[in-house]
């Protein structure tokens, strides 16, 4: 069994994502061209508010 490196696993997930800057994600938001998630656990969200349009879902049921 070939078992990967944190970094060729990290690598391998760069190759597959799409990143874009703060700008670029503003400009996406404007046009209506993207879903907007917050991955923040709840407590997170009821002490730090919540991002304006997006769909919460935390980071824990997105890995199940």
């Amino acid at each position: 069994m070939n078992i990967k490196s944190i970094q060729n696993l990290v690598s391998d997930a760069m190759n597959e994502i799409k990143t874009v800057n703060a700008d670029e994600a503003y400009q996406m938001i404007k046009d209506n061209n993207c879903n907007l998630i917050d991955i923040r656990e709840i407590t997170e969200l009821e002490s730090t508010g919540r991002v304006n349009g997006a769909s919460h879902i935390p980071r824990g049921m997105l890995e199940v």
